[in-house]
């Protein structure tokens, strides 16, 4: 006679069910749950599982019965880990002995929950590489990160700034340090000095800088520093002829030697001064403090090499974190206060706006994202893409880093997703919280149809079109 089979008993809404033993992994106190926008109702999310990204589900929507504490998590197999909310676990039962608790086809119910149009398979996402479009334009561009230090805007060249951070909660002081030296934190398991910026170019002489809010990691010949500064304010293209050579006279006073061009935004925007990286790491504090870390500085050069990065660009919708891959993103601009409204366009469309002559139509994300109101979203941005061929923009409530992430810390998006939600390609794991980044497919961010309607605006507001 065949053995008996276990079935691990669950409560749910008040009511005991059996779910199949054979496919459960294990049993967990609920986690932390990254929300997946456009879901199926069931799905809450997806969960870091000891660096696996897991797919969070409720059990009551699932079955449609009233959902109850939903304080533990049933992990299964089920071609893929999943995870099932449920409110308690009694234990485990043989068959002949659970026959009283109603049976879950746990298989069927997960197949009819979250039927969806394949759109490729996982070995196809995970290879996603997004190459920017070619523009011969941008060959005499520079793309810039702005960022504000004692109210005045600043900027580096996107490629010198290996990631952008918010500032850590916890920095060490070093005892004797220069006041520009912050101190120490703890960045991808190893100790990285951060020096106010706003110190190095002569604004605070003490190691106090409270306005301080984002790092910039910045690598030059190998050494990495942080730089702590105020706010990010925007990824800039700026052609060759606005950018202008630095007045002899500003290169007198202290701190101003670092600057390397002056930027002209136009339009009324304040002037952007253009840092020089080699002249910020000849300065006399960061120098010695790269002189101190060089040892590391060179085995995390080392590090980089054998293990390959991604830059994503992160920004914030709500509570809620999502990222796009940098190659993807032309540039990240504040959202202007005059937006040319679409009579009768389409309801995602928050209108066009004038992007250097040009004219670019805007999406609203809240909407598509199904975000909650923003409590402090006081600067919303315009990150600026091109997808299919066509430039958008689209709203978000801030910009807030520039992630470098390792390839062991991406994986593909769970399939338990519905079509709509397949704009999200890979989750990262980023984070000693096992917190969670959903990463964009720039390609699946306009549906074919949406792309037709931006491309007729498009058209249709170009002067050129109708020369």
């Amino acid at each position: 006679m065949a053995s008996a089979q276990r079935q691990l008993i669950v409560v749910v809404g008040g009511q005991s069910y059996a779910l199949p033993g054979e496919n459960v992994v294990e049993v967990l106190r609920r986690p932390r749950v990254t929300r997946v926008p456009h879901g199926p109702p069931a799905l809450l999310g997806v969960s870091n599982l000891r660096g696996a990204v897991l797919p969070v589900v409720s059990l009551a929507k699932l079955m449609g019965t009233t959902q109850g504490s939903e304080e533990r998590i049933v992990v299964l197999d089920l071609a893929g880990a999943a995870g099932l909310l449920v409110d308690a676990v009694l234990g485990l039962d043989l068959a002949e002995t659970a026959s009283a608790n109603n049976q879950v086809d746990i298989a069927a119910l997960l197949e009819k929950g979250f039927r969806r149009r394949a759109t490729g398979t996982a070995a196809d996402r995970q290879q996603l590489v997004v190459t920017p479009a070619r523009d011969e334009a941008r060959d005499e561009q520079r793309i810039l990160i702005a960022f504000l230090v004692h109210g005045q805007t600043f900027a580096l060249p996107l490629d010198a700034v290996i990631e952008v951070l918010r500032l850590p909660e916890t920095i060490t002081r070093i005892a004797r340090a220069d006041a520009a030296v912050l101190g120490l934190a703890n960045v991808r398991n190893h100790a990285l000095p951060i020096l106010s910026l706003s110190s190095i170019l002569g604004f605070a002489l003490d190691g106090n800088d409270i306005s301080a809010r984002r790092v910039l990691v910045v690598e030059h010949e190998g050494a990495q520093i942080g730089f702590a500064v105020a706010a990010i304010e925007a990824i800039m293209r700026l052609d060759e002829t606005a950018i202008d050579a630095v007045p002899p006279i500003l290169q007198r006073g202290r701190g101003h030697a670092e600057l390397d061009a002056i930027g002209r935004q136009g339009a009324g925007r304040p002037l952007v001064s253009i840092l020089s990286v080699s002249r910020l790491f000849a300065n006399e504090t960061v120098g010695a403090t790269v002189d101190a870390k060089s040892k590391e500085a060179n085995s995390v050069a080392e590090r980089s090499v054998t293990q390959k990065q991604e830059q994503f660009v992160v920004f914030d919708l709500g509570d809620e974190r999502y990222g796009l891959p940098i190659a993807a993103v032309q540039e990240v601009v504040r959202l202007p206060d005059r937006v040319t409204r679409l009579p009768n366009g389409p309801r995602f469309v928050a209108g066009i706006i004038n992007l250097r002559g040009r004219p670019v139509p805007i999406i609203d994300q809240r909407q598509r994202f199904d975000a909650p109101s923003a409590k402090d979203a006081t600067q919303p941005r315009v990150i600026i893409l091109a997808v299919g061929g066509l430039q958008a923009g689209f709203v978000v409530d801030a910009v807030s880093e520039v992630l470098s992430i390792a390839a062991d810390s991406l994986a593909v998006a769970p399939p338990l997703s519905s079509e709509r939600s397949a704009v999200f390609s890979r989750v990262a794991n980023v984070g000693a919280d096992g917190q969670l980044i959903l990463l964009i497919d720039p390609g699946e961010l306009l549906s074919r149809a949406e792309q037709d309607v931006i491309a007729e605006i498009a058209a249709r507001q170009d002067p050129a079109s109708t020369a």
